[in-house]
């Protein structure tokens, strides 16, 4: 049956969130969960694979099948699940070939909403010297919708969506919200959102540690790991005592990173850790810098999650100024930015860092005041927006739940 309007009886909304793999630990599904939790309403995942953080939603189905062709893949199951729900409101998660997919999949009979984290062009030349082909293709940088997504053309996708008629287009790209303008649905930017947490960094190492310079994300050679572990005898010769952490997620690239750290003339001060980590926060907090040198603008969805935790607790952080790293990081304003796969210029913004107090404390400073405007209780008020202009009388609102 089509889903016209919302339940006039709703107290609590039936939302289903569709996204085309699911971790809360990577950016989109971060977003995902922080709406489930923020948004008043009964959340529901449906997905090619959950990984993990599944307990947030009332019930979670898992399609399978090509992550690339999601949702259009799994289109018959996919309707089932969503007549079984009843949803008030379609969330559609996606890059910017969504609102194709979407109007493929027939979407378009529910109340729908759509973020589009991205629309990714082709890698830059950095990326390609660096990460080289093998590495681009096994990261986020360069699957086959993302060839797709940089040719796509821009008033194909804004015809895809005046055809769907969403109740908004949300993203954290300004690239998207530019394209998209003028496509007769209202689309507007996407607070990148960053956490609060009381604990903060602090330059000076607590007692029987030592100055840690951190990294965290997935093992993939287009964010940049080479080139960290590459500066990092540098930073040793400045500062003997300092170790590099990489928290790593386990990928296909891990054992090449693996080796080029022992290979280090500093491997005994490189520390890899490969096990979930539960606070990374406190991890963050714990270190004296953070960096990610990220090689292509799209590495990641934005907003460059870890960035944004990191400033959260005052830990400066160096990275480069890719697309997924300014929606939360002005380059030099509110944290160190230099050339993607350049060793000596990362070690140097490193070394800056670490000996010099007054440039630590400006950039911890600077950090932590740019993602405070970047709460996640802002980004759930805009998304909590959206799905309100289906039936604005009868959906409670985040201000209601929490008087």
């Amino acid at each position: 049956m089509p889903f016209s309007r919302m339940r006039a009886d709703m107290t609590s909304p039936r939302i289903v969130h569709l996204i085309s793999e699911y971790s809360t630990h990577e950016a989109m599904g971060r977003t995902v969960t922080e709406t489930a939790l923020r948004v008043p309403g009964e959340h529901h995942l449906i997905t090619t694979k959950a990984h993990d953080g599944g307990d947030v939603f009332a019930s979670v189905h898992e399609l399978g099948g090509r992550i690339e062709a999601f949702p259009m893949s799994g289109r018959d199951r996919l309707h089932a699940i969503l007549d079984e729900i009843q949803p008030d409101v379609v969330h559609l998660h996606a890059g910017a070939l969504g609102p194709l997919l979407a109007l493929r999949s027939g979407l378009g009979r529910y109340p729908l909403a759509m973020t589009i984290y991205a629309w990714p062009g082709l890698p830059g030349a950095a990326a390609w010297k660096h990460a080289g082909w093998s590495g681009l293709r096994a990261s986020n940088v360069l699957p086959n919708r993302v060839a797709l997504t940089a040719a796509l053309p821009a008033p194909l996708v804004r015809a895809a969506v005046r055809r769907l008629a969403p109740l908004g287009v949300l993203s954290p790209d300004p690239r998207v919200v530019d394209r998209l303008s003028g496509c007769g649905v209202p689309v507007e930017a996407l607070p990148s959102g960053a956490p609060v947490d009381p604990r903060r960094a602090s330059r000076t190492p607590r007692a029987g540690k030592t100055p840690t310079v951190i990294f965290a994300g997935r093992s993939e050679s287009v964010r940049g790991i080479h080139t960290l572990i590459a500066a990092f005898p540098a930073v040793r010769a400045a500062v003997p005592d300092a170790r590099l952490r990489l928290l790593l997620l386990p990928r296909p690239e891990l054992a090449g990173i693996v080796a080029a750290a022992q290979a280090s003339s500093v491997s005994e001060a490189i520390d890899i850790v490969t096990d979930p980590i539960p606070d990374l926060l406190g991890e963050l907090a714990e270190a004296q810098v953070g960096t990610w040198p990220f090689l292509a603008d799209y590495t990641t969805s934005p907003p460059a999650m870890a960035v944004a935790e990191a400033m959260a607790v005052g830990l400066p952080v160096v990275s480069t100024p890719v697309a997924c790293v300014r929606s939360v990081m002005r380059p030099n304003v509110d944290g160190i930015a230099v050339a993607p796969g350049d060793p000596a210029a990362l070690g140097q913004a490193l070394v800056r860092l670490l000996t010099d107090a007054p440039t630590w404390e400006r950039f911890a400073t600077a950090g932590q005041a740019a993602v405070s405007r970047l709460s996640w209780e802002n980004a759930a008020l805009t998304t909590e927006a959206v799905y309100g202009r289906c039936a604005p009388t009868a959906m409670p609102s985040a201000a209601d739940s929490r008087s």
